[in-house]
């Protein structure tokens, strides 16, 4: 039974001013530690893509919940992908992995886009 939906879309040119106007401090914001492990090793152009699909993603899931960022902040959930590249969310704070979820995200030169379908 699905419980709820969430989609967000982002322009990755407000992603690239945050990053030049707020650097680091805006990644450590978002993202949490173990992607934030990741991030430090990303070229600048990866790191804006990087930053927008693990927020677009995260947006999407608490929309999906219907509770916004209200508890909750980004860096408390995480972005993984499987073997097979196939991206999901983890988080102890809200033991996501509890929920059946399934996540896309899509990229572009422009805009990232995501949706989430929760399933009980």
């Amino acid at each position: 039974m699905i419980i709820g939906i969430g989609t967000d879309f982002i322009d990755l040119k407000r992603v690239k001013r945050l990053l030049d106007k707020y650097q680091n401090n805006f990644a450590k914001k978002i993202l949490s530690k173990s992607e934030m492990r990741l991030f430090k090793d990303k070229t600048y152009h990866q790191k804006i893509s990087f930053l927008a699909s693990s927020f677009s993603a995260k947006e999407s899931f608490v929309k999906a919940l219907g509770t916004g960022f209200c508890g909750i902040y980004p860096k408390d959930i995480s972005l993984h992908k499987d073997k097979k590249g196939k991206p999901f969310l983890k988080s102890e704070v809200l033991k996501v992995r509890q929920l059946f979820h399934h996540l896309s995200i899509t990229n572009t030169k422009k805009y990232t886009l995501s949706v989430v379908v929760l399933e009980k």
